[in-house]
């Protein structure tokens, strides 16, 4: 249920002249998951919590282990019926553990609304520069869709790879679109300019939680950076690609019929 590469030479028998046939073909495939594979998501998150002897901290780590729990089940591909059993055990969690219901509402609505294979759900707001501008503006467009902050280390060490890509689909049916969750919107203007990024920001900032702008809680954001990449038709396609692998997702969807 994990992104895997499937590769395709082609073998000449024994003898054979060898003719070129042009590179293997490596692309990136989200399998469907098995009933097991989600059983052993489940096993694993159950595993934790009957572990955890810290109370004190128990909510943080609740918080986490369910974001590793979601960061599973967007590695693949779940079946209808795999995602109503999800949803019951979330339900029954609910029930064990009622003080936390919100970050489990958080990850509900992410099951509901956000898995590869789901239309990805509208973003309306207002960039840095105060201009409205919606996500459904960009549909006909493959988009990589990044929710970051330059507070986050890691979130700055992909600014290379989102000056890269900008590059090499200048001028095509291609978006890069941010969702900035810094608190301060100058402080986040200063950022963008300072580093390079030339792409179209919604500011998504809270005075005083930074990761918890309306945007980010829509979407049932728990970690920074979350990039999911949209194809042309509004539909999300791969969930937190990082680096090189973010490159090869967006050359495959750029070379589906239409991209270019």
């Amino acid at each position: 249920g994990w992104v895997v590469w499937i590769a395709t030479p082609s073998a000449p028998s024994a003898g054979a002249p060898v003719a070129f046939t042009g590179l293997p073909k490596h692309d990136l495939v989200v399998e469907p998951f098995s009933d097991a594979e989600v059983g052993g998501l489940v096993r694993s998150l159950e595993d934790r919590l009957a572990r955890h002897d810290d109370p004190a901290r128990f909510s943080f780590d609740f918080d986490q282990y369910l974001q590793n729990f979601l960061d599973g089940l967007q590695g693949g591909v779940l079946s209808r019926t795999q995602e109503v059993t999800v949803l019951k055990y979330l339900r029954q969690l609910q029930k064990r553990y009622p003080s936390e219901t919100e970050s489990i509402d958080k990850r509900r609505r992410a099951i509901t609304r956000l898995m590869i294979g789901k239309p990805a759900p509208e973003i309306a707001g207002h960039d840095l520069d105060g201009q409205y501008f919606r996500l459904s503006d960009y549909r006909g467009q493959v988009v990589v869709l990044t929710f970051s902050g330059d507070w986050c280390g890691a979130c700055r060490g992909e600014y290379p790879y989102h000056r890269l890509v900008l590059v090499l689909y200048k001028d095509r049916p291609f978006a890069l679109l941010g969702v900035s969750s810094d608190t301060d919107q100058e402080t986040a203007k200063t950022a963008k300019a300072e580093r390079g990024l030339s792409y179209r920001m919604w500011w998504d900032g809270d005075a005083t939680k930074k990761t918890e702008g309306p945007i980010a809680s829509s979407w049932g954001i728990g970690g920074w950076p979350t990039v999911y990449v949209i194809d042309r038709r509004g539909t999300i396609r791969f969930v937190n690609l990082r680096q090189e692998d973010l490159l090869k997702g967006v050359k495959q969807l750029m070379l589906e019929p239409g991209g270019n």
